[in-house]
């Protein structure tokens, strides 16, 4: 399994390299949501609707447990791949648009925007 924490703490230093480590330390609480609304909607993409609504009830019960884990596998094939593959792309679409926002605003204008960013 991919370790969330670990995965977007080096996407963001990919795309930031300079932050520092309570700029840093917000990212990763930022992006943790957005990150797991993605994979929630891939995996209830996969299973049908009655089970998506129990899949839904027991993560917000239990959390992810060993039985949810094994519910994933019997029902999304190649489960790992296909959550690596989420992943991924959210990296891919996550460093491009952090990208553009730089090319967008210039080296300047990025700084202080990023110095805005960092201070809320």
């Amino acid at each position: 399994m991919i370790d969330t924490d670990t995965f977007i703490e080096q996407m963001i230093i990919k795309a930031a390299p300079e932050i520092d480590d309570e700029g840093l330390d917000m990212m990763i609480e930022d992006t943790k949501p957005v990150l797991y609304d993605r994979v929630m909607t891939h995996i209830v993409g996969k299973i049908d609707e009655k089970e998506g609504q129990w899949f839904l009830d027991i993560l917000e019960t239990k959390g992810v447990t060993p039985e949810v884990a094994d519910y994933l596998k019997s029902k999304i094939p190649n489960f790992p791949e296909f959550l690596e593959k989420i992943y991924d792309d959210f990296e891919t679409m996550y460093l491009k648009e952090f990208q553009d926002f730089e090319q967008q605003f210039g080296d300047e204008e990025f700084n202080e925007k990023w110095e805005t960013i960092e201070q809320k």
